[in-house]
């Protein structure tokens, strides 16, 4: 239980040897007075050692995995905030100066922007291009995870209310961010590099089943389902909008597709997306991968149907 006013930044380290002493010393450097740097070794096979400093708190652990690492190093942190890095990574400088003012009153979790060391595969370089230019992670949330868990810095209250982190059948960083806006809490980014990305094979991300696309898909459904009213629009019924079609009238919901040709697809009936504008949509799901065409979809929404407010009426989904 955090009781102090500082940054707790926490590390989970499993077998990265060549990478983790600088990650925590990018943390200590970013660290104030009233900060610590609490070190989670996950039964690496080399034991992890950490500088001689009262900051840092080592902990030692049986490999359990990226979960229980967590919640062991939430356990003892006494910061009012938690700043996640990865042991791969390196915090830029002034990471936490230009976050800070983003920790306002009803935010759980303030990112950032990323940068790679070396570039990694078109996949992770397309997301991470796609993250830095997230403005509203609300907005985002059903895109893509719209904040990067070595870029966060999260409110230790947050965390404690819905729970901490969790294992479960996706990304433990992007089933946090959802179960804190499910209790009301924000999710802010600053426009400002705070981590550097470095890749190796067995990083979680290409290794762990649970960062699949199908699981993450199934995480942002379940988070949707309660939400669902009997009928939705969904615009975008080729590879990205299939999917969510089949889920929706697999659920009895009322789908009324549209696209840029009419026709029959996935079962429903496909209108011209020009009618958007004169139906009563209670909620509206934009189905395209396509960066661009997801921000022209947004402009022309602005324009037919500005009652509907993004992150409330309608969402964009991939």
């Amino acid at each position: 239980m955090a009781v102090e006013p500082g940054i707790s930044w926490l590390i989970p380290v499993r077998d990265t040897p060549d990478t983790y002493r600088a990650a925590v010393q990018s943390a200590l450097d970013g660290c104030g007075t009233e900060d610590e740097v609490i070190v989670v070794d996950d039964g690496s096979l080399v034991p992890v050692e950490v500088p001689e400093d009262p900051r840092v708190r080592l902990f030692r652990t049986p490999p359990r995995g990226i979960v229980p690492a967590l919640e062991l190093g939430r356990k003892h942190a006494r910061g009012a905030w938690i700043a996640r890095l990865d042991s791969d990574d390196v915090a830029l400088p002034g990471r936490i100066a230009a976050q800070r003012p983003a920790m306002a009153d009803g935010v759980g979790a303030v990112g950032g922007r990323a940068r790679t060391l070396p570039p990694f595969g078109p996949g992770m370089e397309r997301y991470i291009a796609w993250l830095n230019s997230v403005e509203d992670p609300h907005r985002e949330l059903l895109v893509e995870a719209p904040l990067i868990h070595p870029a966060t810095t999260i409110r230790a209250a947050a965390l404690d209310a819905v729970g901490g982190w969790q294992d479960v059948d996706a990304p433990e960083d992007y089933d946090l961010w959802l179960r804190l806006v499910d209790a009301g809490w924000r999710l802010r980014t600053v426009p400002v590099e705070v981590v550097a990305l470095r890749d190796r094979p067995d990083r979680l991300t290409r290794t762990d089943a649970r960062y699949r696309p199908a699981a993450i898909r199934r995480r942002k459904m379940s988070w949707l389902e309660p939400r669902l009213p009997p009928v939705v629009g969904v615009w975008g019924a080729n590879v990205t909008g299939g999917p969510w079609i089949r889920w929706l009238r697999d659920r009895g919901v009322e789908v009324l597709a549209f696209d840029l040709r009419d026709g029959v697809r996935h079962g429903v009936r496909v209108r011209p997306r020009e009618v958007v504008r004169e139906l009563e949509l209670p909620l509206l799901l934009v189905a395209v991968g396509d960066p661009d065409i997801r921000a022209e979809i947004r402009g022309l929404l602005g324009v037919w149907r500005p009652d509907l407010v993004e992150g409330r009426d309608w969402w964009a989904v991939a």
